[in-house]
């Protein structure tokens, strides 16, 4: 029951570790190039994080979308000090002191009943405070100075104070509301309170007329302007000077009609997951929010110019939010992924090719050869032409030994001998290109020797190639071995590991490494290492000779075996070997000499 819970456990655990190979006894097979391009890609994602990091804490990325409803009966909106302001005039000097024509304002309603109800808005002329508050109300620093001064707008008028202005529905609607505003002809106070001007003569009106052909009512506003996709400052407020009505008394009449669209802004304040939203209203005519109409006068006309502000059908709706924290990073991972993929695509190959190379040179030797007869000679001998020779005179200084040492600048020297055994395979630019061309350009030995190592890697490392190897071992074992040898095989322990220093049986690939090492290495260190070695193969050829040659006890299967072992030396190295065995012996028994002197005495 308990080895079925613990099965069944192991079954769902989701942080199972992946069983891989290692390289140089690391996981992961490195190179100070990859290790430079990362220290290059992590400056670079380094100086991007910390932009985009510091855009999103200063909320300077922003995403929006909009839509634009209609309605046939548009909800409620109020026009007030707060939010809107316009100013009137007829293009005329002294407009607010002597003017031409009359300007009234009005309010009107129209409810299911059909009941009208008319409200006058008093006018006064403009002061500049009243533009400016309009836009410190909504939270913008401007400032409408100059044009008010260029316009001379102080001789304009505006709705009085704290005037309201209600705008809602169509003519279908069961409440319409809507303002009027009315050209007529001028009379002396009887506008309102705010304004009582003196009308100008007929005279005067009629020189203008003659000069310049028309009238014109003027209509100046305060209009936004919003750009969503801006961070800070997305509205903007200027005075919009587009409403221009000619008219001509008792001849031409115009009619026209403004709406007002409403703008909802919600903004989304919160970088977090969740929504701290406030709601922001606006009132913008756009430029096609205008319908205007061109009448023949008639003498019974008593308005001779009508403007109608409307509430739009149209409504549009804004929904801003900044960069959420959740949004950054996602974009963060998914830009390093993409440097990942267009700089890890060269670096991983640099860093394959590298490791296959290296894999290379430490399970092959690599020679060009071209004579057929000396082939088969390797063939047969098994043996590999050194590129270097043991230098002769380290061979007489090992045959002519006695008490002295070996200088440790021969014993480093042997040993770099011992480790030349070919030219290896060089990483380099053509061999990079080479590979990245599929073979088609820089082809030279070192690529050939390259894609030959890499074949005879694969095959080896086939699974079908490595279970018959598996196989082969274990046949070798039932032929060498007995069945009770077999059971007792299969029982001998398992390494030991033990605290303390290990010892280890040298190869050459240890030996390889610490050659590799040797700048981490202490020169003393690596020199007792060199001597440790050499003594190891004097040791062991020692061994394997005489059991070759002078031992009578010695199985002669094992002879055999021994006789092919040596064989399978290089055959400098043999010759070293062989002849420095002599002076092995000279020395162990010059030293045993020593020592029984000094007993005797």
């Amino acid at each position: 029951m308990i080895n079925s819970l613990q099965k069944g456990l192991e079954k769902i655990d989701i942080f199972g570790q992946t069983i891989t190979l290692n390289m140089n006894k690391n996981a992961n097979y490195t190179t100070s190039f990859g290790g430079c391009s990362s220290i290059l890609i992590i400056c670079l994602l380094s100086i991007i994080f910390f932009s985009n990091i510091s855009d999103f804490f200063s909320r300077a990325n922003v995403f929006y979308n909009s839509q634009t409803t209609f309605s046939n009966d548009p909800d409620f909106m109020e026009m007030n000090d707060q939010n809107a302001m316009f100013a009137l005039s007829i293009d005329q000097s002294n407009f607010t002191s002597n003017p031409f024509f009359n300007i009234s304002v009005e309010q009107r309603s129209l409810d299911g009943s059909l009941e009208k109800q008319t409200i006058q808005i008093p006018l006064q002329p403009c002061t500049l405070d009243r533009f400016n508050n309009v836009g410190q109300e909504q939270g913008l620093d401007v400032d409408f100075n100059d044009e008010f001064n260029y316009l001379s707008m102080n001789k304009w008028l505006c709705p009085a104070p704290n005037y309201t202005l209600q705008l809602e529905g169509t003519y279908s609607s069961e409440v319409f509301k809507f303002i009027k505003i009315v050209v007529t002809g001028c009379k002396n106070n009887t506008n309102s309170s705010f304004w009582n001007p003196q009308c100008a003569n007929d005279e005067q009106k009629n020189n203008y007329l003659k000069s310049e052909g028309q009238f014109k009512l003027q209509v100046f506003q305060i209009n936004s302007m919003v750009n969503p996709q801006q961070a800070k400052n997305y509205k903007t407020m200027y005075l919009d000077s587009d409403m221009y009505f000619s008219f001509v008394p008792y001849k031409l009449a115009r009619l026209a009609n403004v709406y007002f669209r409403q703008y909802v802004v919600n903004n989304d304040q919160s970088l977090l997951p969740y929504e701290d939203i406030e709601t922001e209203n606006l009132i913008i005519r756009k430029a096609e929010d205008f319908r205007d109409l061109t009448e023949l006068g008639r003498d019974t006309d008593t308005n001779f110019a009508t403007l109608y502000l409307r509430r739009s059908p149209f409504t549009e709706i804004i929904n801003r939010n900044y960069q959420k924290v959740g949004d950054l990073l996602s974009y963060l991972g998914g830009f390093m992924q993409i440097f990942k993929v267009v700089f890890g695509f060269f670096i991983a190959f640099y860093n394959r090719t590298s490791m296959l190379i290296e894999l290379s040179n430490k399970l092959y030797d690599f020679k060009e050869v071209t004579n057929r007869s000396f082939l088969r000679k390797v063939a047969l001998t098994q043996k590999t032409e050194q590129r270097g020779s043991i230098p002769e005179e380290l061979t007489n200084k090992l045959q002519n030994l006695q008490n002295s040492e070996l200088n440790k600048g021969d014993w480093k020297q042997f040993i770099n001998k011992l480790m030349e055994r070919t030219s290896p395979i060089r990483l380099n630019v053509k061999i990079l290109i080479h590979q990245m061309s599929c073979g088609y350009f820089l082809n030279n030995n070192n690529s050939e020797f390259f894609t030959k190592a890499m074949l005879k890697i694969n095959s080896e490392l086939d699974l079908h190639n490595i279970l018959h190897q598996l196989q082969e071992i274990t046949k070798l074992k039932n032929v060498l071995l007995q069945k009770p040898q077999i059971i007792l095989f299969n029982f001998t322990p398992k390494p030991i590991i033990a605290l303390g220093q290990d010892h280890n049986v040298p190869t050459r690939l240890e030996v390889a490494e610490d050659m590799n090492k040797q700048s981490e290495i202490k020169t003393n260190n690596l020199d007792q290492l060199n001597e440790e070695l050499f003594t190891s193969l004097q040791e062991a050829y020692k061994t394997v000779s005489e059991e070759m040659e002078d031992s009578p006890y010695v199985n002669p299967c094992q002879k055999n075996i021994n006789f092919k072992l040596t064989k399978q030396i290089d055959s400098e190295l043999g010759k070293l070997l062989k002849n420095s065995k002599g002076s092995f012996y000279k020395v162990h028994e010059t030293n045993n000499i020593n020592e029984n002197q000094e007993e005797d005495s």
